[in-house]
């Protein structure tokens, strides 16, 4: 770690909120974060975590030459840590929460804080999840608990239910295409708009891995509905794909089928815009929003754990059949 880590600039507004709180001493235990693909929840997450730790915070957050922030930055504060999905499932295990659990009952070694973060919550698995409901239950004194997630219903009833759910939103989209700017090559606001209003996953399509992958998404979008090919072949074409991806992808274009229908500014870029324009005609308005609704609540529940193909195929065959193919 070369650096704190500073809020991002579109959620100081939330950013500020929590930081009133903790000074008014009415912070939860158990904190879940939420909001849209790459609206900066990890970013978010881990400012939060330093801020609290701080001994001399500012009014935006940790003040980056205390002890303790200086800790945060050897990677060695000891009232601090964080969990990441591993392995090649890429989920939180057991023993790791296990461990933390434990952790958490301790008394925090400057009086303040112990605060644990755990990001991508929403990959916890079973065991792991079980595991942590015991120190939800029973915090130990001055504990906080940070959980990201964007798909919170893949978390079990029990964990939500004893977390304070904050909601990250879009508080100042000039800022955050400001920041845009400043962070990548071309257009901003174009970008920001394609990737559905997260600032990271709007940086994220830069990279040539995502191009890559957007070029797969785009061959089987038109082979799908220009009925080249059976389902099960372009279901197979996206099986190396991360499963989110893919359903946020095109729930996405779904949505931009409606706009460019509706002669609504969509945003997105040519490549893109011409392959929807070239298939919205297969359907009416209301079957895209039904598409759109169905993807969407796919992407955010557990289904989205499964296999790409096995989440794939079954929308896939209805489209086909609501096409008249």
């Amino acid at each position: 770690m070369n650096a704190l880590t500073p809020c991002p600039p579109w959620l100081r507004e939330d950013g500020a909120a929590l930081m009133e709180r903790s000074r008014q001493g009415r912070l939860p235990h158990a904190l879940l974060l939420n909001g849209i693909d790459g609206i900066g929840k990890r970013a978010f997450a881990q400012w939060l975590a330093e801020s609290l730790l701080c001994r001399k915070r500012t009014e935006t957050g940790a003040c980056g030459s205390c002890e303790s922030c200086r800790q945060l930055l050897a990677g060695s504060h000891p009232d601090f840590r964080k969990l990441v999905p591993e392995g090649a499932n890429a989920t939180i295990k057991v023993d790791p929460v296990r461990e933390l659990v434990e952790w958490l009952q301790l008394t925090a070694s400057e009086g303040s804080y112990r605060v644990a973060l755990l990001e991508q919550a929403d990959t916890l698995n079973r065991n792991a999840a079980n595991s942590l409901l015991k120190t939800l239950e029973e915090p130990g004194d001055h504990a906080v608990l940070i959980l990201s997630a964007t798909r919170t219903g893949a978390l079990p009833a029990t964990i939500r239910s004893r977390c304070q759910k904050i909601t990250l939103k879009m508080h100042d989209r000039p800022a955050a295409i400001e920041w845009l700017s400043q962070n990548m090559e071309g257009a901003a606001e174009t970008a920001l708009l394609e990737a559905g209003g997260g600032p990271y996953a709007a940086l994220n399509m830069q990279n040539k891995e995502f191009q890559d992958a957007r070029e797969l998404l785009l061959k089987a979008w038109k082979d799908l509905f220009e009925h080249k090919g059976s389902v099960g072949r372009i279901s197979d074409s996206l099986s190396n794909l991360d499963t989110s991806l893919c359903l946020a992808t095109f729930s996405r274009w779904a949505l931009l089928a409606v706009k460019q229908e509706a002669n609504l500014p969509a945003g997105a870029d040519p490549d893109v815009s011409s392959v929807i324009s070239e298939t919205r005609h297969r359907l009416s308005n209301e079957t895209w929003f039904t598409i759109h609704d169905r993807l969407l609540q796919l992407h955010r529940s557990d289904s989205a754990s499964f296999k790409t193909q096995t989440v794939l195929e079954g929308i896939f065959a209805d489209i086909r059949l609501m096409t008249n193919g």
